[in-house]
């Protein structure tokens, strides 16, 4: 009985503190944590013995602390956190409003870049956050972008990241969400491919090759809006960069490939 009561106390005790806490205590101590991070990072560039184990950490104990904040403070998916977004924190909101991801850079890479990303987002139940499962992209690639596409029956989401694999060597994803059943479907299949359904398509520039020695300007994956139209770069498989793009459009209920 009595360690029923304690932990009745633990749990009140705990709600309590999240529901006192403002939006500026909480992106203070966030900022606090992650700052945390880029010490270590500067440590380890120094020499230190110590500062891998304790990068992990400082990256462990500011994820946790994002989540706590994103899933127990409602009001936290409408902050602009101004603060971690100068420290280079990438934060996309969709256009309703239902759905966010935050994505920073761990510093645990060395030419490859290893990101960590964070979903929260809205349902009848209320929030929700949690961290990315799709392995192609989580843990590699940072969102820079998060487009809301609406149909008569569903919201789509198409979040753009990218990824940085050595250097010279960057890649563009593109990945469909949408929030079902209360919970977050980050492994939506609307792209219809030669392969068939998708969840995502992705473009790597290998900038370093002999073949794209005299390419001036890489294209980027992106995303029109208002044609609802996916723009892939075309890379042969030789990996040269062509110029040229694949697009797929939206028709309603998946994006098609059509003449360019």
């Amino acid at each position: 009985m009595k360690a029923l009561n304690l932990i009745a106390i633990f749990c009140f005790t705990t709600s309590v503190k999240l529901l006192a806490q403002t939006p500026q205590t909480i992106e203070a101590d966030l900022l606090k944590s992650f700052k945390k991070i880029d010490y270590w990072d500067l440590q380890q560039s120094n020499g230190c013995d110590d500062a891998n184990d304790s990068l992990v950490l400082a990256n462990e104990s500011f994820a946790n602390k994002l989540k706590k904040y994103t899933a127990k403070c409602a009001f936290t998916i409408n902050m602009h956190f101004n603060s971690l977004v100068k420290e280079r924190v990438s934060i996309v909101t969709s256009a309703d409003g239902l759905f966010r991801i935050y994505s920073w850079n761990t510093q645990l890479g060395g030419t490859m870049h290893v990101h960590k990303n964070l979903f929260q987002y809205k349902t009848s139940y209320g929030i929700r956050s949690d961290f990315s499962s799709y392995k192609e992209v989580d843990g590699e690639s940072i969102y820079l972008k998060l487009y809301t596409v609406k149909t008569n029956y569903k919201t789509y989401y198409l979040g753009i990241s990218m990824a940085v694999l050595w250097s010279g060597y960057t890649a563009d994803f593109i990945n469909a969400f949408a929030i079902e059943n209360k919970k977050l479907n980050d492994k939506l299949k609307i792209i219809k491919t030669e392969g068939g359904l998708e969840n995502g398509l992705s473009a790597q520039y290998d900038c370093t090759s002999l073949v794209n020695r005299n390419v001036k300007e890489v294209p980027y994956l992106s995303f029109n809006l208002k044609t609802q139209t996916i723009h892939l770069p075309l890379i042969l498989t030789d990996g040269k960069i062509t110029g040229k793009y694949v697009n797929y459009k939206f028709n309603g209920q998946y994006f098609e490939k059509i003449k360019s």
